[in-house]
């Protein structure tokens, strides 16, 4: 049970000292609550960047696997119950800390030396712990330095003992000083802002992750942190809630750039020619022709929807909240988080009525209701940034019914039955379909890997064979068909296949040397001491 709070600790640590990363990739519409993710190493450059998504505190290890305790039902934390702030937290605390060993005569600290104690030889001597350096207001210590250069190794399976520790340890800290020095310049920008509601749901989720991938209960929680940490739950979140605000910060500065950065036809060629033998080579891989029809509602339920939508048109119009309300009244997923959409990009969804009320709504209106296949629409515009738009929405769906959804299906699985060739359902896709995307193109999706599908998509296709025919497939309101034109184990990208895929990747790498470069200019106006 020990290693699994120190993983978690270790984990805890990893926020702390993380480096770059991009966050909030763009998504189609409808999109979820905006997300943060994990961060990267500044220097790699063709690192692959994560799925936007939280960033994370505890991942799944192989100590939290190997539990011998049996596993007692999970509690949810929730903030009322554990406390909203840092200061109720301070004053939740009843017992100190285990103090720290003490140090030998030689100076060395007592008990057993972890594989970088080489960092000792960088602090002053009597001293356990110390400053590594100080970047404006924020400090680094010399175990910070310790915790990046030991989680880096052990990222990359690297055994300590094979490494110079000395210079392994003074590339951390000047990673550590980026980061430090990103950190300051975002707490001075005034247009970047973490709220407090943000940094408490983010931490009320890794909590809830550590338990559930551990098997424990909250109270346990508290006393192996106690017992083999010497510390409480309420520091724990303390010091977690300060952890997740400095990365949230720094990587909402990170978005402006990711968003402002632009690449042109010539740049991405440019990129895919340098690159190229550097790309991955994508998984199992489909190339799809889809054929949809639209599942149209009944006048009666189309009406009842319509009502609804505008009742609560008139309730925002009276002042009540747009949050509480997309939280009550809401269809889509995002819903329960107060609608929050999170970014949208220009000209990233298939939905143009969509898009032309989100950018051309001033910040801080609320949308006349409108419609489009999916229902009706209410949208809050809260930021805009060049291209992009922050929203939250309420919908209200009208759904089909289900002699409806029959007929429709009816009609596709006649089409299945008759199509016998690539260049016949091309044909009836220019002809019938209702996905204005893809139907000018005969409805060729182009390559798409399993592993970027829909679970339902995957299990529509992957065991058909080239040149046969999904089942219907259910879309939001519409019923679609799939033909596998062809279909591979493996392949390599290419600018014919993929360019949407190489043009994202080369932007991500423009943001990031941009990101870089700014950061070395920053180094320069910013105030730093290194103590070792």
């Amino acid at each position: 049970m020990k290693l699994i709070v120190i993983m978690t600790v270790m984990i805890v640590a990893a926020a702390f000292f993380a480096g770059f990363s991009h966050a909030d990739e763009e998504q189609a519409y409808p999109v979820s609550a905006e997300s943060t993710q994990p961060e990267q190493p500044a220097d790699s450059v063709l690192a692959e960047l994560p799925e936007p998504e939280t960033p994370e505190i505890s991942e799944e290890s192989e100590a939290s696997k190997e539990l011998a305790e049996p596993a007692e039902p999970v509690e949810s934390v929730d903030s009322e119950e554990y406390g909203e702030s840092p200061e109720s937290d301070e004053l939740a605390e009843s017992e100190p800390a285990q103090e720290m060993p003490a140090e030998t005569a030689a100076g060395e600290p007592a008990g057993p030396l972890s594989p970088f104690h080489t960092i000792a030889r960088f602090a002053k001597p009597g001293r356990l712990d110390g400053i590594a350096a100080i970047v404006g207001d924020e400090i680094i210590l010399n175990s910070e330095v310790e915790a990046y250069a030991y989680m880096r190794l052990a990222a990359l399976g690297v055994d300590p003992d094979e490494v110079d520790a000395v210079e392994l340890l003074r590339e951390c800290l000047d990673e550590l000083i980026d980061n430090k020095v990103l950190l300051v310049r975002a707490i001075e920008d005034s247009t970047v802002i973490v709220r407090n509601d943000e940094v408490e749901s983010t931490l009320n989720n890794h909590i809830n992750m550590i338990l559930r991938q551990n098997g424990i209960t909250i109270e346990q929680f508290d006393q192996l942190l106690r017992a083999q940490q010497g510390t409480t739950l309420a520091r724990f979140r303390t010091e977690a809630r300060r952890a997740i605000r400095e990365q949230l910060l720094k990587q909402k500065l990170q978005q402006n750039y990711y968003f402002a950065a632009h690449v042109s036809r010539r740049d991405v060629e440019r990129f895919y020619a340098e690159y190229v033998d550097s790309l991955p080579v994508v998984g199992e891989s489909f190339e799809l022709l889809r054929l949809s029809l639209r599942l149209e509602s009944s006048d009666s339920a189309r009406q009842a929807a319509h009502d609804r939508i505008h009742s609560l048109k008139r309730r925002l119009d009276a002042g009540e909240s747009f949050e509480e309300l997309a939280m009550k009244y809401s269809e889509s997923p995002e819903g329960p988080s107060g609608g929050s959409l999170g970014y949208l990009t220009k000209g990233s969804t298939t939905e143009i009525v969509f898009e032309e009320h989100a950018f051309s709504l001033p910040v801080g209106r609320v949308s006349e209701p409108f419609e489009t296949r999916l229902g009706f629409h209410i949208l809050l515009v809260e930021e805009k940034r060049d291209r992009r738009v922050r929203l939250r929405q309420i919908l209200v769906r009208h759904v089909p019914t289900e002699q409806q959804r029959e007929a429709v299906a009816a009609t596709l699985d006649s089409l299945r039955q008759t199509i016998t060739a690539r260049a016949e359902f091309e044909a009836a896709a220019r002809a019938m379909s209702a996905d204005a995307v893809t139907r000018t193109r005969g409805g060729n999706l182009g390559w798409i890997t399993l592993f970027e599908m829909s679970p339902t998509l995957r299990g529509a296709v992957q065991g058909l064979d080239e040149g046969q025919i999904s089942q219907p497939v259910t879309e939001d309101n519409m019923l679609s068909i799939y033909m596998v034109s062809s279909r591979v184990d493996s392949r390599r990208l290419t600018l014919e296949n993929d360019y949407p895929l190489i043009a994202e990747k080369a932007r991500e790498i423009t943001a990031q040397k941009q990101l870089l470069e700014s950061v070395r200019r920053w180094r320069e106006r910013v105030f730093i001491d290194v103590r070792i």
